[in-house]
């Protein structure tokens, strides 16, 4: 009597067990697809809460039919209501050249799980997706052999003046550039610009400007080659009304001139000794303001 209590109580069991165990498919969309299409599909198994899925049971990546592969399997798996759940996210795709809309089938396959009570497989069910065809078998009958054809799109208008203006403004702007800088360093054809022979003095003796008389002496015999230089022949205090006329860019500098005639001349010729800055200074500054005026004509 025990012994069949027992048996009636494990039957009753076994069914509760099946019903516990659910599959259910979910894909993005049931039909629509063309060839070279990804298909989507989210498979949801339920469980018991002590079950435990053979990953090796899972279906492998690869060519399922002639027409179809599986490209992709994603597994994840939570508690649900006291259940267990397992996520299967899988990406089919298709490469079956449709004629006419239709279904094609994709292939089931099985999971295997266990529980306290021993080992059970899951079937996933085969379904379908319905497919269509990328171009009619036939097109509507037409009178003539033109009709059959599309016309012509129409183009879109671009318009170039605008690239264009602005690609001659930039190779104009590029060449007067370039020119400038031709001037300024007397490259070809500008070689016959008169030497600036200032801006390069400036340069020098705004490096030395050591208040000793030997130095003092070195920067204004520099001054001197400079002004002959740009005389054409050596000047000298007296010849400095003419050189202004002759070279008009200077004559804001008359008084800069004459001091500094007066300062080579205290030098060289009257025995004195200069111990302090202000002479280097103020023939540094001489020296710039020759230059800009230099740069100005």
């Amino acid at each position: 009597m025990r012994i069949a209590c027992v048996a009636l109580m494990l039957a009753a069991a076994l069914p509760a067990f099946a019903q516990e165990t659910t599959v259910r498919i979910r894909s993005a969309r049931p039909f629509g697809y063309f060839v070279g299409d990804l298909i989507h599909a989210r498979i949801d198994v339920s469980a018991p809460a002590d079950a435990v899925l053979s990953r090796a049971s899972l279906p492998n990546p690869g060519p399922l039919t002639g027409s179809l592969d599986l490209r992709d399997v994603k597994l994840s798996d939570s508690s649900e209501s006291g259940a267990r759940l397992w996520r299967l996210d899988l990406t089919y795709q298709n490469f079956y050249v449709a004629l006419d809309a239709r279904d094609i089938e994709i292939p089931g396959f099985e999971l295997s799980i266990s529980t306290a009570t021993g080992a059970q497989t899951v079937a996933v069910p085969a379904w379908r997706i319905g497919v269509s065809p990328l171009r009619e078998i036939a097109p509507q009958k037409q009178e003539q052999a033109s009709d059959y054809l599309r016309p012509d799109g129409s183009s879109a208008f671009v318009d170039e003046a605008t690239p264009l203006n602005l690609a001659f403004g930039a190779g104009a702007a590029a060449l007067l550039a370039l020119a400038l800088v031709a001037r300024d360093r007397a490259w070809p054809p500008f070689q016959q610009r008169k030497a600036r022979v200032f801006s390069a003095l400036a340069r020098q003796i705004s490096t030395r400007r050591a208040a000793d008389d030997a130095n003092l002496a070195v920067a204004i015999q520099s001054v001197h080659r400079a002004l002959d230089q740009a005389n054409g022949a050596i000047l000298l205090s007296g010849d400095l009304p003419e050189f202004l006329r002759r070279r008009p860019e200077f004559k804001p500098l008359r008084a800069d001139f004459e001091r500094f005639f007066e300062t080579s001349k205290r030098l060289f010729f009257g025995g004195e000794s200069s111990k302090d800055d202000s002479a280097a200074e103020q023939l540094a500054q001489f020296v710039g303001r020759l230059a800009r005026q230099e740069r100005a004509g």
